[in-house]
Protein backbone atom coordinates (compact mmCIF):
# COMPACT_ATOMS: atom_id res chain seq x y z
CA UNK A 1 0.00 0.00 0.00
CA UNK A 2 1.03 3.21 -1.02
CA UNK A 3 2.55 5.67 2.36
CA UNK A 4 1.88 9.26 3.36
CA UNK A 5 5.23 10.68 5.38
CA UNK A 6 3.47 14.20 7.46
CA UNK A 7 6.15 16.66 8.28
CA UNK A 8 4.94 19.23 10.35
CA UNK A 9 4.15 19.82 13.90
CA UNK A 10 2.75 17.76 17.15
CA UNK A 11 1.20 19.94 19.47
CA UNK A 12 -0.93 18.32 22.64
CA UNK A 13 -4.12 20.33 22.85
CA UNK A 14 -6.41 20.53 25.53
CA UNK A 15 -10.00 21.61 24.02
CA UNK A 16 -12.53 23.38 26.61
CA UNK A 17 -15.55 24.33 25.90
CA UNK A 18 -18.27 25.74 25.26
CA UNK A 19 -16.26 29.37 25.85
CA UNK A 20 -18.08 32.83 25.35
CA UNK A 21 -15.76 34.73 26.91
CA UNK A 22 -11.84 34.77 28.61
CA UNK A 23 -11.11 35.33 32.29
CA UNK A 24 -10.58 38.89 33.22
CA UNK A 25 -7.99 39.91 36.14
CA UNK A 26 -10.18 41.27 39.11
CA UNK A 27 -13.13 41.35 37.15
CA UNK A 28 -13.68 37.91 36.11
CA UNK A 29 -10.69 35.70 37.08
CA UNK A 30 -12.28 32.57 36.16
CA UNK A 31 -14.67 31.08 33.46
CA UNK A 32 -16.50 27.33 33.41
CA UNK A 33 -16.24 25.27 30.62
CA UNK A 34 -18.90 22.40 29.58
CA UNK A 35 -16.06 19.15 28.59
CA UNK A 36 -12.15 19.66 28.38
CA UNK A 37 -10.39 16.69 26.24
CA UNK A 38 -7.04 16.20 25.80
CA UNK A 39 -5.22 14.54 22.62
CA UNK A 40 -2.22 14.77 20.03
CA UNK A 41 -2.85 18.07 18.05
CA UNK A 42 -1.11 20.07 14.87
CA UNK A 43 -1.58 19.99 11.22
CA UNK A 44 1.13 17.18 10.31
CA UNK A 45 -1.08 15.42 13.63
CA UNK A 46 -4.32 15.72 12.16
CA UNK A 47 -3.87 14.54 9.06
CA UNK A 48 -1.80 11.81 9.87
CA UNK A 49 -4.41 10.44 12.75
CA UNK A 50 -7.11 10.84 9.97
CA UNK A 51 -5.18 8.93 7.20
CA UNK A 52 -4.95 6.39 10.09
CA UNK A 53 -8.41 6.38 10.67
CA UNK A 54 -8.96 5.93 7.16
CA UNK A 55 -6.89 2.79 7.14
CA UNK A 56 -4.06 4.39 5.36
CA UNK A 57 -0.70 3.74 6.40
CA UNK A 58 0.81 7.13 7.65
CA UNK A 59 3.60 8.10 9.64
CA UNK A 60 4.70 11.55 11.13
CA UNK A 61 8.18 13.16 11.61
CA UNK A 62 7.78 16.02 14.42
CA UNK A 63 9.88 16.88 17.54
CA UNK A 64 8.34 16.21 20.72
CA UNK A 65 9.94 16.98 24.42
CA UNK A 66 11.15 14.79 26.89
CA UNK A 67 8.54 15.43 29.28
CA UNK A 68 5.08 13.78 30.53
CA UNK A 69 3.15 15.55 27.37
CA UNK A 70 5.41 14.21 24.97
CA UNK A 71 5.65 10.50 26.76
CA UNK A 72 1.29 11.15 26.34
CA UNK A 73 1.33 12.38 23.01
CA UNK A 74 3.25 9.37 21.30
CA UNK A 75 1.38 7.10 23.32
CA UNK A 76 -2.10 8.40 21.83
CA UNK A 77 -0.76 9.05 18.61
CA UNK A 78 0.59 5.10 18.66
CA UNK A 79 -3.24 3.99 19.51
CA UNK A 80 -4.47 5.69 16.47
CA UNK A 81 -1.98 3.90 14.77
CA UNK A 82 0.58 6.36 13.61
CA UNK A 83 4.20 5.63 12.81
CA UNK A 84 5.85 8.15 15.14
CA UNK A 85 9.20 6.19 14.82
CA UNK A 86 10.16 9.88 12.78
CA UNK A 87 9.88 11.56 16.10
CA UNK A 88 12.21 13.07 17.50
CA UNK A 89 12.64 13.38 21.28
CA UNK A 90 14.38 16.70 22.33
CA UNK A 91 16.22 17.50 25.92
CA UNK A 92 15.32 20.77 27.03
CA UNK A 93 12.49 21.31 24.40
CA UNK A 94 8.75 21.46 26.21
CA UNK A 95 6.26 19.07 23.96
CA UNK A 96 4.08 22.11 21.97
CA UNK A 97 0.73 22.25 23.72
CA UNK A 98 -2.17 24.66 23.04
CA UNK A 99 -5.52 25.37 24.54
CA UNK A 100 -8.47 25.63 22.32
CA UNK A 101 -10.76 27.55 23.28
CA UNK A 102 -14.09 26.02 21.43
CA UNK A 103 -16.64 28.63 21.32
CA UNK A 104 -20.66 28.57 20.21
CA UNK A 105 -21.18 27.68 16.90
CA UNK A 106 -17.78 26.10 16.85
CA UNK A 107 -15.03 28.90 16.12
CA UNK A 108 -11.94 28.42 18.07
CA UNK A 109 -9.19 30.64 19.72
CA UNK A 110 -5.97 29.25 20.78
CA UNK A 111 -3.35 29.68 23.51
CA UNK A 112 -0.15 27.92 22.81
CA UNK A 113 3.64 27.52 23.52
CA UNK A 114 5.40 26.60 20.56
CA UNK A 115 8.49 24.80 22.39
CA UNK A 116 10.06 21.95 20.25
CA UNK A 117 8.64 23.35 17.07
CA UNK A 118 10.87 26.05 17.30
CA UNK A 119 13.82 24.48 17.03
CA UNK A 120 12.83 21.06 14.95
CA UNK A 121 15.68 21.37 11.78
CA UNK A 122 17.03 18.87 9.72
CA UNK A 123 19.30 17.41 11.70
CA UNK A 124 16.40 16.04 13.68
CA UNK A 125 15.48 13.97 10.84
CA UNK A 126 16.14 10.52 8.75
CA UNK A 127 16.17 12.49 5.58
CA UNK A 128 16.94 9.26 3.59
CA UNK A 129 13.40 7.88 5.39
CA UNK A 130 11.48 10.72 5.28
CA UNK A 131 11.78 10.93 1.26
CA UNK A 132 11.19 7.57 0.67
CA UNK A 133 7.14 7.92 0.84
CA UNK A 134 4.56 7.68 -2.07
CA UNK A 135 3.56 11.35 -1.11
CA UNK A 136 5.55 13.53 1.47
CA UNK A 137 3.68 16.25 2.93
CA UNK A 138 4.93 19.79 4.24
CA UNK A 139 2.30 20.47 6.50
CA UNK A 140 2.83 23.42 8.45
CA UNK A 141 4.65 25.92 6.59
CA UNK A 142 5.36 29.32 8.69
CA UNK A 143 5.52 27.50 11.78
CA UNK A 144 8.53 25.80 11.91
CA UNK A 145 11.16 28.32 11.48
CA UNK A 146 13.89 26.24 11.85
CA UNK A 147 13.36 23.79 9.31
CA UNK A 148 11.50 26.04 6.52
CA UNK A 149 14.52 27.83 4.99
CA UNK A 150 15.44 24.32 4.00
CA UNK A 151 12.17 22.78 3.04
CA UNK A 152 12.60 23.20 -0.44
CA UNK A 153 15.81 21.07 -0.30
CA UNK A 154 13.53 18.24 1.31
CA UNK A 155 11.06 18.83 -1.05
CA UNK A 156 13.11 18.89 -4.06
CA UNK A 157 15.24 15.38 -3.15
CA UNK A 158 11.67 13.50 -2.28
CA UNK A 159 10.57 14.63 -5.82
CA UNK A 160 13.62 13.21 -7.13
CA UNK A 161 13.45 10.17 -5.80
CA UNK A 162 9.81 9.55 -7.08
CA UNK A 163 7.47 11.13 -4.40
CA UNK A 164 4.29 13.48 -4.78
CA UNK A 165 5.23 16.64 -2.80
CA UNK A 166 2.16 18.50 -1.08
CA UNK A 167 2.31 22.09 0.82
CA UNK A 168 -0.15 23.51 3.49
CA UNK A 169 0.39 26.19 5.75
CA UNK A 170 -0.52 27.72 9.06
CA UNK A 171 -0.68 30.96 10.22
CA UNK A 172 1.55 30.63 12.58
CA UNK A 173 4.08 33.05 13.37
CA UNK A 174 2.79 34.75 10.26
CA UNK A 175 3.19 34.05 6.81
CA UNK A 176 5.58 34.94 4.52
CA UNK A 177 5.37 35.78 0.77
CA UNK A 178 8.95 35.10 -0.03
CA UNK A 179 8.79 32.12 1.95
CA UNK A 180 5.99 30.26 0.05
CA UNK A 181 6.90 31.66 -3.27
CA UNK A 182 10.35 30.21 -2.71
CA UNK A 183 8.67 26.32 -2.62
CA UNK A 184 6.36 26.55 -5.31
CA UNK A 185 8.77 24.83 -7.74
CA UNK A 186 9.23 22.03 -5.58
CA UNK A 187 5.93 21.37 -4.95
CA UNK A 188 3.05 18.83 -6.72
CA UNK A 189 0.35 19.91 -4.79
CA UNK A 190 -0.23 23.14 -2.72
CA UNK A 191 -3.17 23.90 -0.61
CA UNK A 192 -3.27 26.60 1.41
CA UNK A 193 -6.13 28.85 3.42
CA UNK A 194 -8.01 31.71 1.55
CA UNK A 195 -7.64 33.69 4.73
CA UNK A 196 -3.88 33.32 4.91
CA UNK A 197 -3.37 34.15 1.48
CA UNK A 198 -5.25 37.27 1.57
CA UNK A 199 -3.08 38.43 4.39
CA UNK A 200 -0.08 37.79 1.52
CA UNK A 201 -1.85 38.59 -1.73
CA UNK A 202 -4.23 41.53 -0.37
CA UNK A 203 -7.44 42.23 -2.33
CA UNK A 204 -7.00 38.87 -4.49
CA UNK A 205 -10.02 36.40 -5.55
CA UNK A 206 -9.32 32.25 -5.02
CA UNK A 207 -8.75 32.41 -8.87
CA UNK A 208 -6.26 35.57 -8.55
CA UNK A 209 -4.19 33.69 -5.89
CA UNK A 210 -3.89 30.13 -7.41
CA UNK A 211 -2.57 31.84 -10.61
CA UNK A 212 0.02 33.66 -8.53
CA UNK A 213 1.05 30.33 -7.28
CA UNK A 214 0.86 28.65 -10.47
CA UNK A 215 3.50 31.55 -11.76
CA UNK A 216 5.57 31.10 -9.31
CA UNK A 217 6.15 27.58 -9.91
CA UNK A 218 3.47 25.31 -8.15
CA UNK A 219 1.68 22.25 -9.88
CA UNK A 220 -2.00 21.72 -8.47
CA UNK A 221 -3.63 24.56 -6.16
CA UNK A 222 -6.43 24.36 -3.81
CA UNK A 223 -7.36 27.31 -1.80
CA UNK A 224 -9.55 25.74 0.72
CA UNK A 225 -12.26 28.50 1.42
CA UNK A 226 -13.96 27.33 4.75
CA UNK A 227 -17.79 26.71 5.07
CA UNK A 228 -17.53 27.89 1.29
CA UNK A 229 -15.95 24.56 -0.27
CA UNK A 230 -12.33 25.07 -2.13
CA UNK A 231 -11.29 26.14 -5.61
CA UNK A 232 -9.18 23.82 -7.19
CA UNK A 233 -6.90 24.74 -10.14
CA UNK A 234 -4.98 22.14 -12.79
CA UNK A 235 -3.11 23.57 -15.76
CA UNK A 236 -5.78 27.13 -16.10
CA UNK A 237 -9.04 25.06 -15.20
CA UNK A 238 -9.97 26.61 -11.99
CA UNK A 239 -13.74 24.97 -10.46
CA UNK A 240 -15.29 25.72 -7.21
CA UNK A 241 -16.36 22.66 -5.12
CA UNK A 242 -18.86 23.59 -2.65
CA UNK A 243 -18.52 22.44 1.28
CA UNK A 244 -20.79 19.34 2.11
CA UNK A 245 -23.76 19.65 4.32
CA UNK A 246 -22.30 19.09 8.41
CA UNK A 247 -23.68 19.98 11.50
CA UNK A 248 -20.61 21.75 13.11
CA UNK A 249 -19.06 21.20 16.26
CA UNK A 250 -15.55 22.36 16.23
CA UNK A 251 -13.72 23.48 13.44
CA UNK A 252 -10.36 22.18 14.81
CA UNK A 253 -8.39 20.18 12.23
CA UNK A 254 -11.19 20.71 9.39
CA UNK A 255 -8.46 21.66 7.03
CA UNK A 256 -5.82 18.94 8.11
CA UNK A 257 -8.51 16.70 7.69
CA UNK A 258 -9.80 17.85 4.46
CA UNK A 259 -5.25 17.63 3.07
CA UNK A 260 -6.18 13.51 4.40
CA UNK A 261 -8.76 13.33 2.75
CA UNK A 262 -7.70 14.18 -0.59
CA UNK A 263 -4.50 12.88 -0.49
CA UNK A 264 -6.81 9.34 0.25
CA UNK A 265 -8.60 10.19 -3.14
CA UNK A 266 -4.81 10.39 -4.90
CA UNK A 267 -3.82 7.10 -3.06
CA UNK A 268 -6.81 5.58 -5.26
CA UNK A 269 -5.84 7.56 -8.64
CA UNK A 270 -8.35 9.69 -8.52
CA UNK A 271 -7.58 13.04 -10.28
CA UNK A 272 -7.16 16.18 -8.11
CA UNK A 273 -10.99 17.51 -8.99
CA UNK A 274 -12.11 14.15 -7.87
CA UNK A 275 -10.13 13.67 -4.39
CA UNK A 276 -10.97 16.97 -3.60
CA UNK A 277 -14.39 15.72 -2.98
CA UNK A 278 -13.06 13.09 -0.55
CA UNK A 279 -11.35 16.10 0.94
CA UNK A 280 -14.70 17.49 1.09
CA UNK A 281 -16.27 14.24 2.97
CA UNK A 282 -13.51 14.16 5.59
CA UNK A 283 -13.60 17.30 6.37
CA UNK A 284 -17.11 17.42 7.13
CA UNK A 285 -17.02 14.42 9.24
CA UNK A 286 -14.43 16.30 11.05
CA UNK A 287 -15.83 19.11 12.33
CA UNK A 288 -18.99 16.90 13.61
CA UNK A 289 -17.07 16.12 16.43
CA UNK A 290 -14.93 17.67 19.24
CA UNK A 291 -11.26 17.50 18.22
CA UNK A 292 -8.76 17.51 14.84
CA UNK A 293 -9.71 14.31 13.92
CA UNK A 294 -11.40 12.18 16.28
CA UNK A 295 -14.59 12.09 13.89
CA UNK A 296 -12.94 10.41 11.20
CA UNK A 297 -14.28 6.93 10.18
CA UNK A 298 -12.92 4.23 7.83
CA UNK A 299 -12.31 5.21 3.90
CA UNK A 300 -15.20 3.07 2.86
CA UNK A 301 -17.63 5.73 4.78
CA UNK A 302 -15.69 9.00 3.74
CA UNK A 303 -16.27 7.61 0.12
CA UNK A 304 -20.04 7.23 0.71
CA UNK A 305 -20.13 10.32 1.88
CA UNK A 306 -18.69 11.73 -1.00
CA UNK A 307 -20.66 10.17 -3.82
CA UNK A 308 -23.84 11.56 -1.84
CA UNK A 309 -22.77 15.26 -2.55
Amino acid sequence: MKAVHCLGVAVMDALSGPIDRYPEPRRRPQVNTETVRLQPGGGAVNTACALARMGLPAALFARVGCDLLGDALLEGLRQEGVDVSGVCRAEGDSTPFTFVGVHPGGERTFIHTPGANLSLCPDDLDLNRLVSADYLLYQDLFVLPSLDPRAGEILAEARRRGAATLLDECWGLGPDRPTLERLMPYCDYVMPSLDDMRGLYPGSEPCEIAARLHEAGAGTVVVKMGAEGCLVSVGGECVQVGALPACVVDATGAGDCWNAGFIAGLMQDLDAFAATDLGCACAAFCIEAVGGSVGVPPLAEVQERARRR
